[in-house]
C-alpha cells in the first residue's frame, strides 16, 4: 500500500508505527510541521509551516495514495484530507480531550463558572468523520467509541517499541526512579481552557515526595525553559533533552521507570504510554502508580510493580532486581513487528 501519515509534531509513535511498516513492504510517506529523526527513512517527507502548506503537501498525494493515516493532536487532519478526497482516512488516536476529565468534573467546573474543556468539536467532528480509529489501549476505545457513538472499524495498538530500537549496550549506572515525558507545570494548566486536565503531567507532587525519603529523581522532559526549572532543579536531576535513540541510551542507567502520578488522574487511569515501552526497550522496570491499564499489562508480564505511594516504592526498591530479567522476556513479546498486522488489518477493512 501507499500510505502517507500526516502528523502535527510528528512524535515518536508516528515512527515506531511507520518503521515496521516500511520494513514490511509498503510505500510510506510523511507529511509533518516537525522534522525529526527518523524522517529520513520515509519515501518521502514534506514538511509544513502552515495549514495552506499542508493541504498542498496532501494534494500531491490524492491521486496515488490507498490510505491517509492522521496522527492527533490536533485531529482536524481527519476533516482536511477528507475535503480534498474520498480516499480511507485513518485516525491514530494517540490522545483525546475526553479521557482527561470526568463528566463529574466537567459540570462541576462549568456550574462553578470555570473554564474546563472536555468536549471539543474538532475531536467530535474528526473521530465520526473518520473511516477508521486506531487506539492506544482498549480502555481510551471503549470511552471514546461509547462517548462519540462510534460505528466505523476500530482497533487498538499500543507504542509498543520496534525489535531494532532495543538497547543492548547501556550507559553508566546512575540508580534513582526515571520519568521521561511531558512534564506540565501549575501555571500551564489550573484554569486554563487549553490546559484541561494537563495536571496528569505535573510532577511536583512526586518530585517533593521523592525529595522528602531521599530518592533520586531524574526527569527527562525535553524542555529548558527557566519557569519548568526553576522549579524542577530544587527537587529533582533535569536532564537535558535527547534525540529519541540516544535518550533510550540514558533512561538505561536508572533503576526504575516511572509510569502514572502521586495525583489521581482520569487520563493516567485509561493510559498505555509511549514511556512504559520504552523503559522496557532501554531495559529498565516500571513502576506504576494510579495508572490502571499499565499496571494491567505490569502485573500479567511481571515487568514492573504497583505502588500506592513513594513510600512503598522506597520499601519495595530492591524488586528491581527480580523484575529485570522479566523485562527481557517481555520485550521481545511487545516488540512492535509482532503487532503491526493488526493495524495492516484495519487497513484492510476501508481500503
Amino acid at each position: 500500500m501507499k500510505i502517507v501519515m500526516i502528523s502535527n509534531h510528528s512524535c515518536i509513535r508516528v515512527h515506531k508505527i511507520a518503521l515496521p511498516l516500511i520494513e514490511r513492504g509498503h510505500e510510506v510517506h510523511l507529511v509533518a510541521r516537525k522534522a525529526v529523526m527518523f524522517s529520513e527513512q520515509y519515501k518521502s517527507f514534506l514538511h509544513y509551516a502552515n495549514m495552506e502548506q499542508c493541504i498542498e503537501s496532501v494534494r500531491l498525494h490524492v491521486k496515488d495514495a490507498d490510505i491517509f493515516h492522521v496522527h492527533n493532536e490536533p485531529s482536524h487532519y481527519v476533516y482536511m484530507v477528507k475535503e480534498l478526497t474520498d480516499k480511507p482516512v485513518v485516525l491514530d488516536a494517540h490522545d483525546s480531550y475526553l479521557t482527561r476529565s470526568t463528566v463529574e468534573e466537567h459540570v462541576a467546573a462549568l456550574e462553578a463558572g470555570e473554564p474546563h474543556v472536555r468536549v471539543t468539536a474538532e475531536e467530535r467532528t474528526a473521530f465520526q468523520m473518520a473511516d477508521a480509529v486506531n487506539f492506544v489501549s482498549e480502555s481510551m476505545k471503549a470511552q471514546v467509541a461509547s462517548e462519540f457513538g462510534l460505528d466505523c472499524p476500530m482497533s487498538v495498538l499500543p507504542s509498543y517499541v520496534p525489535r531494532s530500537l532495543y538497547k543492548y549496550h547501556f550507559k553508566e549506572w546512575m540508580g534513582g526512579v526515571v520519568y521521561e515525558g511531558r512534564v506540565t507545570i501549575p501555571e500551564e494548566h489550573e484554569g486554563k481552557l487549553n490546559g484541561t486536565g494537563a495536571y496528569y503531567c505535573d510532577y511536583l507532587d512526586f518530585a517533593q515526595k521523592a525529595k522528602t525519603v531521599g530518592m533520586d529523581f531524574h526527569v527527562y522532559a525535553g524542555r529548558e525553559d527557566e519557569a519548568f526549572k526553576s522549579l524542577y532543579e530544587p527537587l529533582a536531576f533535569v536532564h537535558k533533552g535527547y534525540r529519541y535513540g540516544d535518550l533510550l541510551d540514558q533512561i538505561s542507567r536508572h533503576d526504575w521507570g516511572l509510569v502514572g502520578n502521586t495525583v489521581p488522574s482520569p487520563q493516567w487511569q485509561v493510559a498505555l504510554p509511549n514511556k512504559m515501552f520504552d523503559y522496557l526497550a532501554a531495559g529498565i522496570p516500571s513502576v506504576c502508580i494510579n495508572a490502571h491499564e499499565s499496571s494491567e499489562a505490569v502485573r500479567e508480564h511481571g515487568f514492573g510493580i504497583t505502588v500506592g505511594s513513594v513510600e512503598e516504592l522506597a520499601g519495595r526498591w530492591r524488586e528491581h532486581r527480580q523484575c529485570r530479567p522479566k523485562v527481557f522476556k517481555a520485550r521481545e513479546a511487545f516488540a512492535m513487528e509482532n503487532h503491526i498486522h493488526r493495524l495492516e488489518d484495519l487497513y484492510d477493512a476501508v481500503a
